[in-house]
């Protein structure tokens, strides 16, 4: 995987729960934030977890 490929998933992650944001589940906020904190393999692996590919 491609640095740009890690970039992509973790903008797809930060779609991902700031949709859950939107929809009402504020506590998704914790793992937007989150997301934007983790490394490249951490964001291989939460989205991964998501099955966000």
């Amino acid at each position: 995987m491609y640095p740009d490929d890690t970039e992509e998933l973790r903008e797809k992650l930060k779609d991902y729960y700031g949709t859950a944001v939107a929809e009402g589940m504020p506590m998704a906020v914790i793992d937007l934030v989150r997301v934007e904190n983790m490394s490249d393999e951490e964001v291989r692996k939460e989205a991964e977890k998501n099955h966000i590919r």
